[in-house]
């Protein structure tokens, strides 16, 4: 049951609507409909009491022979009338509160004329308590149930007979239809009118509602590709409009962190590379060439740090615009021309797959990615693979391996895995977060596993 439940607020909310309403909707026809059937019954009673007690005037006036001719000519199904000597109701046939209103009615009808009893019989559903032992509430259950369900009006009979002045009886009998099934074909049809109209009705208004929601989403998910995206409308609702202007400043404070960071670190990589600059000089003055190499290299790695460094604050990408390009000619050209200088790297992936990034930004992540498997794993081998929702590259080498314990703190920046990975080979440690940084960016993820048969493989999800 539950895989056909919505799982979106905007289905539950429509679900919730049209169901209550299509509820309300039906329960107010049927009280409706129930209350104008009794209206429509009573109407119809009174008006046959009141042909009724014409008929006993004009029986009870005219003279005993003319009696017959007058019943005779008066009797015509399904209004029956007859002459007896005595009531044809039998005894106890006046119970129910209807025949008793109709009585009293009659009553006040015929009141100066010479009549010297009434008694009235009004057989309907409600009978069905003097004849069997149903219990009251359960007695209107089935007679609400069967109004509801019958394919036909339903009906009910009149009887009476009434005394009069000469002792001789007259008995009245009429057939009142009812009004007919709540089923009805008119009915019916309003009735899917109205379901259609207020599903139509509670689409538009809810997906009205749930609209600011959804650009809230899409641009909660934006703005973890690009921090400088435009600000999201702050429209809809008064609480949407909240969270839209909660996440507009939010942004903007990511923002002016970001760029008070990397202005910080520009400041600092400038103010180093003077002393730097300063120390070469004083090293190119020294006589031992061994101690002067030692210095210069040194400084070397100094500067690499610095810039090493300001590349992964400031993240160059952010400013660079998206492109369609094509992925598999992108990662081509970086395993390209490692092969060309004699690293040995691989790459199996089809002819053409597009795919939308900021192609700088992608290629130096999948530089560092491949370099890594070649410093520290003697090789690299690269799969692209289109999965439709998502781009999937898996980068392979054939070397030690990480630690399981340390494969989450190899992204953290300047982190090395120093028994795995030999110190000659170089960098600062800033590879993979300058790779997860990018990924992330893109809205991917990248994740570190030691394969069985030895070597790391790391793997990149990129959705489309």
């Amino acid at each position: 049951m539950r895989r056909f439940f919505p799982h979106s607020l905007t289905g539950q909310t429509i679900l919730v609507l049209f169901v209550g309403l299509i509820i309300t909707h039906v329960v107010s026809m049927l009280v409706y409909s129930f209350d104008r059937g009794q209206v429509l019954s009573e109407m119809g009673i009174n008006q046959i009491a009141r042909h009724m007690a014409n008929i006993t005037r004009l029986v009870n006036e005219s003279p005993v022979g003319w009696r017959e001719r007058i019943v005779e000519a008066l009797n015509d199904p399904p209004f029956r009338v007859s002459l007896s000597p005595e009531s044809l109701i039998a005894p106890g046939g006046e119970k129910s509160r209807r025949a008793a209103i109709i009585r009293k009615n009659m009553e006040l009808q015929l009141q100066g004329e010479t009549v010297h009893r009434i008694v009235v019989q009004f057989l309907d559903l409600s009978e069905i308590g003097s004849t069997d032992n149903y219990r009251i509430p359960m007695r209107w259950v089935w007679m609400f149930t069967d109004w509801v369900l019958r394919d036909s009006p339903m009906s009910q009979s009149l009887r009476v007979s009434i005394k009069l002045k000469d002792g001789q009886w007259i008995n009245l009998s009429s057939t009142i239809p009812e009004s007919g099934s709540f089923w009805a074909t008119s009915t019916v049809v309003s009735a899917l009118l109205m379901a259609v109209a207020v599903l139509l009705l509670s689409i538009w208004v809810v997906r009205r509602l749930a609209a600011p929601l959804g650009a809230l989403a899409r641009a909660s998910k934006r703005l973890g590709k690009n921090v400088d995206a435009p600000p999201l409308p702050e429209v809809g609702p008064i609480e949407v409009r909240q969270a839209s202007r909660a996440f507009n400043d939010m942004q903007n404070r990511l923002r002016s962190f970001i760029e008070n960071r990397t202005r910080m670190l520009a400041a600092i990589s400038h103010d180093l590379r003077t002393p730097i600059t300063l120390l070469r000089l004083r090293a190119e003055l020294i006589e031992d060439e061994e101690v002067q190499g030692k210095m210069i290299a040194s400084l070397d790695q100094m500067e690499d740090m610095i810039a090493s460094t300001l590349a992964f604050a400031r993240e160059d990408a952010e400013n660079e615009v998206s492109r369609n390009v094509d992925f598999a000619a992108l990662l081509g050209s970086i395993c390209d021309d490692m092969s060309d200088v004699g690293l040995p790297v691989d790459l199996d992936t089809a002819d053409r797959i597009f795919y939308e990034c900021r192609p700088q930004a992608m290629s130096r992540a999948l530089t560092n990615l491949i370099e890594n498997a070649v410093k520290y794993g003697g090789g690299a081998h690269v799969r692209l693979k289109d999965c439709g929702q998502f781009l999937k590259i898996t980068v392979e080498d054939d070397g030690p391996g990480i630690p399981v314990a340390q494969i989450d703190e190899v992204f953290t920046p300047f982190y090395r895995v120093d028994q795995s990975r030999n110190q000659e080979t170089g960098g600062i440690g800033l590879g993979l977060s300058v790779a997860r940084t990018v990924i992330q960016a893109h809205g991917g993820e990248i994740t570190l596993a030691n394969r069985h048969d030895g070597g790391l493989r790391v793997s990149v999800q990129l959705p489309r």
